[in-house]
């Protein structure tokens, strides 16, 4: 007799691509939020041990804009859809982690004549990095498809 199959379920496509993108942006989160502890005499210049003189850096770090890029390239090249809080978390022209206080600056902003208009306040975050600013509009319905509207 013969067994009976069991249906596959149908997984994730590219499991392995989402896999990888999670974890690139887990490093770079992880790597910008670390402060780094400079010391003053760190490149060869004898230093006086009974100071501590260290200075604490907000965590700017090459290796983090690096793994921003790699994610953003991965996404691309493996035709993947990145989440849109994902995506709202990357700045689109440094490529690295927006996290508010540290890399990232968020304004809420009313263009409106008098600011009268509650429903066009729009959400500003700007890029400490690069200086680059997103937008996103808050409070607004989204409007209905064309088709729906009819």
């Amino acid at each position: 007799m013969a067994k009976d199959k069991l249906p596959k379920t149908k997984g994730v496509p590219n499991k392995h691509l989402h896999a990888r993108t999670t974890f690139l942006y887990q490093a770079a989160t992880y790597l910008t939020l670390q402060t780094v502890t400079s010391k003053p005499g760190a490149s060869g210049t004898p230093m006086d041990t009974s100071q501590e003189n260290k200075t604490l850096t907000p965590g700017y770090s090459g290796l983090a804009i690096q793994l921003g890029s790699d994610l953003h390239s991965v996404s691309r090249k493996g035709q993947i859809r990145l989440n849109v809080d994902l995506k709202r978390n990357i700045c689109k022209s440094c490529n690295s982690v927006l996290i508010a206080g540290r890399t990232a600056t968020h304004e809420i902003e009313n263009q409106s004549k008098g600011a009268k208009k509650p429903w066009a306040d729009v959400l500003v975050v700007g890029c400490t990095i690069c200086g680059s600013k997103k937008r996103f509009p808050v409070g607004a319905k989204r409007q209905l498809k064309k088709n729906e509207r009819r």
